[in-house]
């Protein structure tokens, strides 16, 4: 059994109506745990959404302030980017603070 590591991103959003990237590809993690938080210890002021394109208003799954969601791959060979997750938000400067696990 091998142990697992995980690391932390920190993503603002710096303008509404344009869905970012979480990061550019160079992540893989086998889940990534998201928080509606703009920094550490610090909540978003308005929802946020997770979303698998970078179109503004496409079907974004909604989090709001402080909330968490947690996508997981189906089998432990399979894994996610950060660039495959695109956050769009309320309120310029929110975010979110992403976990994951490799």
């Amino acid at each position: 059994m091998a142990q697992q590591t995980f690391g932390s991103i920190i993503k603002t959003v710096s303008a509404t109506g344009t869905p970012e990237a979480l990061g550019s590809g160079s992540v893989r993690g086998h889940s990534f745990t998201f928080v509606g938080m703009k920094a550490a210890r610090t909540d978003n002021v308005g929802k946020i959404y997770i979303q698998p394109a970078s179109g503004n208003d496409t079907a974004g799954i909604p989090l709001n302030p402080g909330d968490t969601i947690t996508f997981t791959a189906d089998s432990d060979d399979d894994y996610f980017t950060d660039a495959q997750f695109y956050i769009d938000v309320e309120n310029a400067g929110d975010g979110v603070i992403a976990f994951y696990d490799k």
